[in-house]
Formats: structure tokens, C-alpha cells, sequence
């Protein structure tokens, strides 16, 4: 296949491309092939020019991390980053700490140089200052003026014990600007290079762009970018809840790190909220990122099966969850119901119980719920028989069965799932089908068995805890399923 050069997030007309979800780890990008148009993993052919050296566990100095991982996957090997100073210091004697108090020193001796008595800290929060500070400093040592400074203009720069900088206070020199901060390892210093040595970062944030929404179903993936930009950046840093995100090992949450987004797999509704970025060091300038989480409708009606004689009230109640709040509509047997509407058979409550007086043979029939939001689409259905001997009827099919008796409620397991029934009133109230997710997971009630063609339950046994869950054994998936008493709902599975 001959992959594209770039990857794609978006298709054309804004739908979301082949990318958009593909996650790849680090050192990998995801690239669309050309000629299937699916998106694929491919190792990253170069990184962003960044210098934050890292050692990886081969011993190896790399740039940044970004080159690590690249490494990594163009080895095919599992390379580490190692936090020892080791390979950062072979035959040299200058440490990264020193040249830190050395870059400081010369920060302070020409603050003491070029500023007034009254300002010479005020470069350390300033970055004006500090801009003006290092701008002076280049000029001083740019001894021809051409906006590079080499090794021989370098060695003509005086700072010695009358200037307060002694060479015995680390094995540090001037020389050691080149050993970090020659990017490009030409031999030449130029400003911006001077810059990113005494990190003096111009960064920017557009107005429009300090608040950002961005609105997710649950399950998928997101990638969150931070907008605040710079010839210089920084290492970007994430926030939540005044925890850097970065210092966490997070499995759900993972950080790009030379690229600077925030990736989130599999978003729950745990995901929701707000975070922010900003540049390491720069807490003042940063961008806030409100993450929405859509959960699709899940919903049950109540009774899922009644029976009533002519003359009586019938109610049918529909309950959904759901992020945002589902739009709830009826049908009868596959009609728009509101078309029927009268003083007979009215919505209440919401649109979510309908209600008929005084019920007819006619209005048995098949009553849809249906629940809609931005994420999906749920419904159910709830019957209704009008007969003269449906309580003999249901009855009978109870008392057929074999279940367990909590309260006022008869639980019967069959293969197509478990079925609520009210036995005085002789109702089925709910009915957990095979294919129900369990409460807030993917995870359904009966998974369909590979090699079976119908999804369907088998259960052992069933024993009630103090009233509150039912504990049922399903010997096929080697699990109990637990069910929610007060909620009728499955809610957890234990191996």
C-alpha cells in the first residue's frame, strides 16, 4: 500500500476521517492508506526540533522524548526512559544542574550589568525583562554583529572571578552553551537559541480560543489540543483538579508529549469536567478545555406486560437516562400516538406515562417508548391486553414458573432473560432481556455464546441478599450476575 504522508482526523464535509478515534501510541502516527482509505499505524518520520534530553535504557542520549519513542518503534525494541544522569555526562564533566546555576549566574551578572539597582531580580517573573536582559547579553557577546555567536567570539567573553563567576564553583564554561543549546549543531549560537537557553519564551493564546467545549459520547475516544503556541514552547502541561495529569500514570489518560494534546481512551462519564493547559513554568497564561460527556438513552417501561378487563384505568410509565436528557415520544402499534390524543388516552407527567380511562378491547395493543438525545436512540415496549380472563391467564403462567419470591415481587429466570412479576395484580413489571447492558457498562446481561444462534441465558440457582440484590449464577459464562433489587436492573458481574 502506499500510505498518505499525513494523517487525517476529519474527512471531507467535517465527518470524521478514518483518524479521528485511532489512537497509536507514542512514536507512532496514524496515517490514512491511499488506497483502502483506512487509517493504519505507521512510526513517526521525524520529530518537532525540541531540546529536553532524555536517556533511554539502550544508553543512548536522545533530544527529547519524542525521539525516544521514535527510536523505539523504528527498532522494533521496548526502549525506556531511564531518570539516571548517566548517559547524559559521558566524558563530561559539567552536569545539568551546574549549567543551570551557571546560566543563572549569568542572568544575575548582567542584570547587575545592564539594569537598574531597583530591577535586577525582576527578570526572574518578567519576561519582558528577561527578553531585554538576553537581548543585551547577545549583543554583547555577538562581537561582529552578524547574529551568530561562535566559539571565538565566545572565548573573548570575560566572566571571571572580578565579575563574580568562578570556575571552581562547577566544571562549567561558557563552551557548554553549545553542548545544550546548539540545537542544529552548527557551531553557532543564533538569538532564538540564546532564547531557548535562558528560556525566554514568547507564547500566545487567541482570545476566541482561552475557552474550548468539546462535547463526546461515552465509550469513544478524544484527543484535546492545547492552542497556546511560541517559536520557543515549552513542554505543555495538563491540569485537573490542580493535578498535573503529566506526573500521572494514568491508563484512561496519556499525554502526547513533544505534540502537547491530551489523549482520553474509552470516555466514561468520570471524564467529565474541566481541564486546563499551559506551558511548564508559565501557570498564568493557559487555555481551559470543558469536556461533555453524551451518555445514549437507556430505558425501561413499567409494566412491560399488563392485562385489564374492559371498564378500568391502565397507566404505562416510561423511565430513560441519559446525557443530555432524552426526548421521550409514543407509539401504538407502531403509530405516532399524540394523533389519538383525547380525554380518554392523555400523556402525563412529561410525555413519559400514558394514561387510559375507562379501557376498550381496542386499545389492546403494542405501546413504544422511545427515547432520543444527541448520542442514540433507545426504546421499549410496553403491552396492554384487555380481556375479561387475563388475571386467570397470567396467572396460570406464573405459577408455572419457577422463580424467587422478594417482597411483593416474583423473579423468574428463562432462557430470553429475567422477568419481573407482580403477582397480586398479575403483572409483568420489567423484563432484563438477554441483551441489556449492565448498569453504566458495555458488558450485556447474557453475551451470545460463540457458536450459538440465539442469544440466550442459562442460570443454576439464585439467592437473595437481605433484600437489596439477587446473586444468580450463570455456569456457561463461569460468573454471577447480580441484580439491583430496588432498581431492577442488572448492575455487575463478579468472575
Amino acid at each position: 500500500p502506499n500510505p498518505s504522508s499525513e494523517s487525517r482526523f476529519f474527512g471531507q464535509n467535517g465527518f470524521p476521517g478514518p483518524c479521528e478515534h485511532k489512537y497509536c501510541g507514542l512514536g507512532k502516527h496514524c496515517v490514512v492508506d491511499r488506497e483502502t482509505g483506512e487509517g493504519e499505524c505507521q512510526c513517526l518520520e521525524r520529530c518537532k526540533p525540541h531540546y529536553k534530553p532524555v536517556c533511554g535504557s539502550d544508553g543512548k542520549l536522545y533530544q527529547n522524548h519524542c525521539e525516544l519513542h521514535k527510536a523505539s518503534c523504528m527498532a522494533h525494541q521496548r526502549i525506556t526512559i531511564m531518570h539516571s544522569e548517566e548517559c547524559f555526562y559521558k566524558d563530561d564533566n559539567c552536569r545539568l544542574g551546574d549549567y543551570k546555576k551557571l546560566k543563572t549566574k549569568m542572568l544575575d551578572l548582567h542584570a547587575q550589568r545592564y539594569l537598574t539597582p531597583g530591577n535586577h531580580g525582576s527578570h526572574e517573573n518578567d519576561m519582558a525583562t528577561r527578553k531585554h536582559l538576553v537581548d543585551m547579553m547577545f549583543k554583547r557577546f555577538d562581537a561582529d554583529g552578524n547574529g551568530r555567536v561562535d566559539s571565538s567570539e565566545l572565548s573573548q567573553v570575560r566572566l571571571n572571578k572580578s565579575e563574580g563567576l568562578s570556575r571552581t564553583a562547577s566544571e562549567c564554561t561558557l563552551f557548554d552553551l553549545f553542548k545544550y543549546n546548539d540545537v542544529n549543531d552548527d557551531e553557532h549560537l543564533t538569538r532564538e537559541e540564546f532564547y531557548a537557553a535562558f528560556e525566554v519564551y514568547q507564547l500566545s493564546l487567541p482570545e476566541d480560543q482561552k475557552l474550548s467545549v468539546t462535547t463526546v459520547t461515552v465509550g469513544q475516544s478524544v484527543v484535546l489540543t492545547c492552542a497556546i503556541t511560541g517559536d520557543q514552547l515549552p513542554p505543555i502541561i495538563w491540569r485537573r483538579n490542580n493535578h498535573a495529569l503529566n506526573m500521572l500514570e494514568l491508563e484512561d489518560i496519556n499525554d502526547f508529549g513533544d505534540d502537547g494534546s491530551l489523549y482520553i481512551t474509552k470516555v466514561t462519564t468520570t471524564h467529565m469536567g474541566n481541564y486546563t493547559c499551559h506551558a511548564d513554568g508559565y501557570e498564568q497564561l493557559f487555555q481551559m478545555h470543558t469536556l461533555q460527556v453524551n451518555v445514549p438513552p437507556v430505558i425501561r417501561v413499567y409494566p412491560e406486560s399488563q392485562a385489564r378487563e374492559p371498564g378500568v384505568t391502565a397507566s404505562l410509565r416510561c423511565y430513560a437516562e441519559g446525557i443530555p436528557n432524552p426526548q421521550l415520544s409514543w407509539l401504538k402499534n407502531g403509530m405516532d400516538i399524540t394523533t389519538k390524543l383525547s380525554k380518554q388516552l392523555t400523556l402525563q407527567a412529561n410525555g413519559s406515562e400514558v394514561h387510559i380511562s375507562n379501557v376498550h378491547f381496542e386499545d389492546t395493543g403494542a405501546y413504544t417508548c422511545i427515547a432520543r438525545n444527541e448520542a442514540g436512540v433507545d426504546e421499549d415496549i410496553s403491552s396492554l391486553f384487555v380481556e375479561d380472563s387475563a388475571r386467570k391467564t397470567l396467572a396460570n403462567i406464573l405459577w408455572r414458573e419457577e422463580g424467587l419470591g422478594i417482597g411483593n415481587m416474583f423473579y423468574v429466570f428463562y432462557e430470553d432473560g429475567i422477568k419481573v412479576i407482580q403477582p397480586v395484580a398479575c403483572e409483568i413489571q420489567r423484563h432484563i432481556k438477554p441483551s441489556e447492558k449492565l448498569l453504566g457498562l458495555q458488558e450485556e446481561v447474557c453475551p451470545q455464546v460463540e457458536g450459538e444462534k440465539d442469544q440466550k441465558c442459562m442460570w443454576t440457582s439464585a439467592v437473595n441478599v437481605k433484600d437489596k440484590f439477587i446473586y444468580a449464577t450463570q455456569p456457561l459464562l463461569n460468573r454471577l450476575l447480580i441484580v439491583d433489587i430496588q432498581s431492577q436492573k442488572a448492575v455487575q458481574v463478579s468472575q
